[in-house]
C-alpha cells in the first residue's frame, strides 16, 4: 500500500498529464475557432473568461486580489501585453494558417529560446548541453517547418503562419524572462490574474474593432465550448493546476511534463481534425523534445520539494 506521500505525489503526476493534455488541446480549439472568428477576438473571449475564474480563485485563496505599487502595475502591464495580447494574437493568426500539430511542435520550442536568450538576459550559465539542446530543437522545428527539406528555406523561405507562431513563441519568452525578474514579490497566481486583466482590457478595443459584438450571434454550441475550453480549462485551471506540482514536487520535475503538450498536440489534431502527421512532422517532434528535454535539464531531487 502506497504512503499518503506517494499517493499525494501520483494525485500530481496525473494532475500534470491532463494539464498537458488540456494545453495540447488549445491547438485544436483554437485552429477550430481561427477559422471563423478574428483573432482578437478568440483571444478576447478566452482571457474574459479565464480572468473571471483567475480572480474568483485569488480572492478564495487570499481573500482579495493584492494592491500594487507603482513598478509593479508597470511590470503586470508588460507582462499582460507580451504574454496574453501579443502571444495569443499571433497563436491563433498562426493556427488560422497551419495545421494544429504543426503549430503544437513550433511552439513547443518555447522552452529552448527561453534557455537560448536567458543567459544574455538573467546571467544564467550557457552549458554545452544547452548549446546541444537550442540546435537540437531549432533543427527540429526548420524540419517542421520546411516539411523535412531544410535547404528550401533559403529558396522559399518561411510561411506566414509560420512567421506568426514564431512571433508568439518569442513573445511568450519575452513574457517569461519578464516575470522572472519582475514579480517576485507576487504569487504566481497574482501575477497571471493581473496580466489576464490587463490583457483581457487590451484586446478589448480591439475585438470590438473586428467582430466582438457577432461571435454571440453567429457562434455555435461547439464555438462556445472551445472558449470554455481555451478559458476556463486549458488557461485558468490548467494554470492552477500546474502550479499546485511545481508546489508539490518541483519546478524541473513539473516543467519535465511540458514535453508532454506537442504530442498531445499531434495526437488532437489527428483525432478531431483529421490531420495525417508526416514523416517529418514526428521526426521534427522528436527533434525538439529531445532539445527542449536536454536544454532544460536539470539535477532532480526525488524529495518533496519546498519550491
Amino acid at each position: 500500500m502506497n504512503s499518503p506521500a506517494e499517493e499525494s505525489v501520483n494525485k500530481t503526476y496525473i494532475l500534470l498529464i491532463i494539464v498537458m493534455m488540456l494545453w495540447g488541446g488549445t491547438f485544436v480549439a483554437g485552429r477550430h475557432l481561427a477559422a471563423t472568428f478574428d483573432p482578437f477576438v478568440i483571444a478576447f473571449y478566452r482571457f474574459l473568461s479565464a480572468s473571471i475564474v483567475l480572480v474568483l480563485a485569488t480572492v478564495y485563496r487570499q481573500g482579495k486580489l493584492p494592491r500594487l505599487d507603482k513598478w509593479q502595475i508597470l511590470k503586470v502591464f508588460f507582462l499582460g501585453f507580451t504574454g496574453v495580447f501579443c502571444y495569443n494574437y499571433f497563436f491563433f493568426a498562426g493556427l488560422a494558417r497551419i495545421e494544429a500539430g504543426r503549430a503544437s511542435v513550433i511552439i513547443a520550442t518555447n522552452p529552448t529560446i527561453t534557455a537560448l536568450l536567458a543567459p544574455i538576459f538573467l546571467k544564467e550559465e550557457f552549458t554545452p548541453r544547452k548549446f546541444l539542446g537550442v540546435l537540437l530543437a531549432l533543427t527540429g522545428a526548420l524540419t517542421v517547418i520546411t516539411h523535412g527539406a531544410p535547404w528550401l528555406i533559403f529558396q522559399e523561405g518561411i510561411g506566414v503562419g509560420e512567421l506568426f507562431l514564431f512571433g508568439a513563441v518569442l513573445t511568450w519568452v519575452t513574457y517569461t524572462l519578464l516575470g522572472k525578474v519582475a514579480l517576485k514579490k507576487l504569487s504566481p497566481l497574482e501575477a497571471t490574474t493581473y496580466a489576464c486583466l490587463i490583457g483581457t482590457t487590451l484586446l478589448f478595443p480591439f475585438a470590438l474593432k473586428n467582430g466582438l459584438l457577432d461571435f454571440p450571434v453567429i457562434a455555435t454550441s461547439l464555438h462556445w465550448f472551445n472558449i470554455f475550453f481555451l478559458g476556463v480549462l486549458a488557461t485558468a485551471i490548467g494554470f492552477i493546476w500546474y502550479y499546485q506540482g511545481i508546489r508539490h514536487i518541483g519546478a524541473a520535475r513539473a516543467a519535465a511534463f511540458i514535453n508532454f503538450v506537442p504530442l498531445f498536440g499531434l495526437t488532437s489534431g489527428a483525432l478531431f481534425l483529421g490531420e495525417t502527421p508526416d514523416s517529418s512532422l514526428l521526426s521534427g517532434a522528436l527533434l525538439v523534445i529531445a532539445g527542449v528535454s536536454l536544454a532544460n535539464l536539470k539535477k532532480i531531487s526525488f524529495k518533496r520539494s519546498q519550491e
